[in-house]
């Protein structure tokens, strides 16, 4: 399992929440071949997000980095020292 949370159960989402959730997994950017849905999961092996069990914040933080890495990448942002998302 890619997420942080292992052993928790999959956390009370309302319907809307989920459809949500699920909208991002699926169109957040990273290739379908990275994606693992099986089982109900919603998990993503390229930028370690689990979209059925990270909160909101986790998720917000850990596209930051990324989108951040790729600017320095491009030489549009200098690097800063500091901790990734878990991930």
């Amino acid at each position: 399992m890619l997420g942080q949370h292992p052993t928790r159960d999959f956390p009370e989402l309302s319907p809307d929440e989920l459809t949500l959730r699920e909208m991002l997994w699926l169109r957040h950017g990273c290739e379908v071949g990275t994606l693992y849905g099986d089982d109900g999961e919603m998990q993503c092996s390229h930028c370690m997000i689990d979209f059925r069990r990270d909160t909101v914040q986790e998720i917000q933080e850990r596209f930051n980095y990324l989108g951040m890495q790729l600017l320095i990448k491009a030489g549009f942002a200098k690097p800063v020292e500091t901790e990734p998302p878990r991930g």
